[in-house]
């Protein structure tokens, strides 16, 4: 088997990004068949008729069945919510600039024009309750959906669409079941031919049944994961924590080899249908972790999936390990023996202040202790909550509202201290965040309203009960807010603070008639860039880092009181988004050219770090991540490749969480071999990196990211 995996793995690498135009016309021809049904009923019904109607792939990958598009790598279009090129993909990706363009057809992008709802997917970013898939089956969901009483209210109607869904997979399920075994009539190939007949088995009872073994329930997971884009969540779909809910299929015949093949053949089929080809990189997979009693939940299991990360090196799904001081040796031996060669996987999460913040956040101990990473970094639970990810509560992007209060402020030089400065700042985002909270309601209403997902809602727990789609009727509903520009705000006060308060050698005026000059005075910008700098353990600097933390959730606090909701959840995160944010943001008190990226994480800027590691992480540590983080963050630490080894990494780790850390992406990079692998790619294909919130192959990355990888790994060579 690990013949016929490496050789699905290699053609799916070398497979080009296509469109698929299937759901895109199924769903077109489904919206007009059932137009007249209210919407949720509308919705199940085209999901059925996309699954009942859509080309099954069993050749690609026959090891399991599933697949979203007709053919790996084909993008699979949501009309419903839109048809646009992503703007980080694309940067991420050169070669998929303008692949939609020309591509769709013109009665169904009329058909579309003004009934769009918006974005190019559902909120995505969720894990569904895998555990109740596998071990009791969705027949089991359609016999408690049933038992309540039927009613004509909107409850009873959502439900009713629920059970259609579900019917729908089982449907689904068994057309592959079908299928599979006539491929195994004809197969010649004995391997092959086993595996199909291993997945018509398989798939003639889950995911409708509990599975009764090993492969089963990796089918029924796949199946569950792939139908949930087909849905309309598209991007960033979780397959949560695999390793506790497979636990159960562990014995005295639990073979790993066998295991391991399976898994990495699963990543695969994953990997080769997610939503937007090689451009969707965020389907996270989080094992390992301690659960509410207090166990070490790492197993066999937990140490084949890093196994298979690390035998199929793709950049997707990715790979998130649980850590605490009770951890298994064998699973942080082998995460800190990947990390050390440049696997750049497992990223690693620290289980204390990560559980807490959701039981800050009014989470029971028992669901607290079951997160797990749902998207970049984004935190939730899985078929609990998924709010970090969907930020109604707004974006907080510390630079541009420090650079908006400056250049909107009418009389600048009125600002006498950086209290007053700080209280303009204050004022700037509470008006925006107040804003985003009402505008966020208002949003998942619509959505709840427009383009509901009653199977994926099935799925997750209290949306039965309330009868309502998963974005209103979830069992915690904590508004989520993004964070981004937090390194860059704090270095831009910090040099506000010297340059204009404590050495007076420009005012105010001035600074901001440098930073429309786009600092065309290198000598202004020289004072700038020469204050301390976040990240090196210097109080000077760190001090504005943690205002600007404390700042942001008195606000929120206040916001959350405003509206009458639960506690907000904060995620700092970045994927691409430094590109995208630094093109909207002009030249900056911290020295940045106008139009250039911010920082990639929570961490130093990349150059600035003159403490090394040591210096960052003892920065990041003084924010309080259980209290001030509870949707994650992400920090990205660059080590020298010759000199990393398992026992450096460990150290690292292990003194960053011991003093209450959360996560931190670690790679060891070698510049020279970067550069290589820039002239030579087809020599470098298992070299996987981690960008900031997600994995990719470094020779599938764009220049522009290739480049800030090398930058990064000069700094520290």
């Amino acid at each position: 088997m690990k013949e016929l995996i490496r050789n699905i793995r290699d053609e799916l690498v070398s497979t080009t990004d296509t469109v698929c135009l299937q759901r895109a016309r199924l769903i077109t021809e489904a919206y007009q068949m059932f137009d007249s049904y209210p919407v949720p009923l509308k919705r199940a019904k085209a999901f059925n008729h996309v699954l009942q109607n859509m080309d099954l792939d069993l050749k690609s990958n026959p090891i399991f069945a599933g697949n979203t598009s007709s053919r790996p790598r084909a993008w699979m279009l949501i009309p419903e919510h839109g048809m646009n090129n992503d703007t980080q993909v694309v940067i991420e990706n050169e070669c998929l600039k303008g692949i939609l363009d020309g591509q769709i057809p013109r009665d169904i992008l009329d058909y579309w024009k003004d009934r769009s709802f918006g974005g190019s997917s559902g909120i995505g970013h969720l894990a569904v309750d895998f555990q109740r898939v596998v071990h009791c089956g969705l027949e089991d969901i359609i016999a408690e959906i049933k038992s309540y009483p039927e009613t004509n209210g909107e409850e009873s109607i959502y439900r009713g669409a629920m059970i259609i869904g579900l019917q729908a997979v089982i449907d689904w399920s068994e057309r592959y079941a079908e299928e599979a075994q006539k491929a195994a009539a004809s197969e010649e190939n004995p391997l092959i031919w086993e595996a199909h007949l291993r997945v018509a088995e398989a798939c003639s009872r889950v995911p409708a049944k509990p599975a009764k073994n090993l492969f089963e329930a990796l089918q029924a997971m796949v199946l569950v994961h792939l139908v949930t884009a087909i849905e309309g969540h598209g991007m960033s779909i979780s397959i949560g924590l695999p390793d506790r809910v497979l636990a159960p299929f562990i014995d005295d015949s639990f073979d790993f080899e066998y295991a391991n093949n399976l898994i990495s053949a699963f990543m695969l089929k994953v990997a080769g249908n997610s939503f937007l080809g090689r451009g969707s990189k965020t389907q996270a997979t989080t094992v390992g972790g301690l659960n509410h009693l207090g166990e070490d939940q790492c197993n066999q299991i937990t140490l084949a999936f890093m196994e298979a990360c690390d035998d199929i090196r793709i950049g997707d799904p990715h790979i998130f390990l649980r850590w605490h001081d009770d951890i298994s040796p064998k699973a942080k031996e082998k995460a800190v023996d990947m990390l050390a060669r440049g696997v750049s996987m497992p990223l690693l999460i620290n289980d204390v202040p990560t559980a807490q913040g959701f039981i800050n956040a009014g989470c029971t101990p028992e669901d607290a202790w079951e997160y797990c990473v749902i998207g970049c970094n984004e935190l939730g639970i899985p078929g609990r909550s998924a709010d970090s990810s969907t930020a109604v509560a707004g974006t907080v992007q510390y630079l541009a509202m420090l650079n908006d209060t400056l250049l909107d402020h009418p009389d600048p030089d009125s600002i006498q201290s950086m209290d007053q400065l700080l209280e303009a700042l204050e004022k700037n985002m509470k008006q925006r965040l107040t804003r985003a909270r009402e505008n966020g309601q208002k949003h998942r209403v619509r959505m709840a309203e427009n383009v509901p997902t009653p199977f994926t809602s099935a799925l997750m727990q209290g949306c039965i009960k309330n009868g309502k789609d998963l974005v209103l009727g979830m069992k915690y509903r904590l508004p989520g807010v993004y964070e981004r520009g937090l390194t860059n705000a704090a270095n831009a006060l910090s040099s506000i603070q010297r340059v204009v308060f404590k050495n007076g050698s420009m005012s105010m005026t001035q600074l901001i008639r440098a930073m429309q000059d786009d600092f065309n005075d290198a000598s202004v910008r020289a004072k700038l860039v020469s204050a301390p700098r976040w990240g090196n353990d210097n109080n000077q600097a760190d001090q504005w880092a943690t205002i600007l933390v404390d700042m942001r959730e008195q606000v929120l606090n206040s916001v959350d009181e405003k509206f009458n909701t639960g506690p907000h959840m904060v995620c700092h995160v970045v994927r691409s988004l430094h590109h995208v944010d630094g093109r909207r943001i002009a030249a900056s008190p911290d020295g940045r050219y106008a139009w250039t990226p911010v920082a990639d994480s929570i961490g130093a800027q990349t150059g600035t770090a003159s403490e090394g590691p040591t210096g960052v992480i003892n920065s990041v540590l003084k924010l309080d991540a259980a209290s001030n983080y509870r949707g994650g963050y992400n920090l990205n630490i660059t080590l020298p490749k010759s000199t990393a080894s398992p026992e450096s990494v460990m150290s690292l780790v292990e003194t960053f969480f011991s003093k209450g850390g959360q996560e931190i992406q670690i790679n060891c990079l070698d510049a020279h071999v970067l550069r290589e692998a820039q002239k030579n790619p087809e020599e470098y294909g298992d070299l996987v990196v981690r960008i900031a919130g997600f994995s990719a192959r470094f020779v599938d990355l764009s220049i522009k990211e290739q480049n800030e990888l090398i930058e990064r790994a000069d700094v520290v060579n």
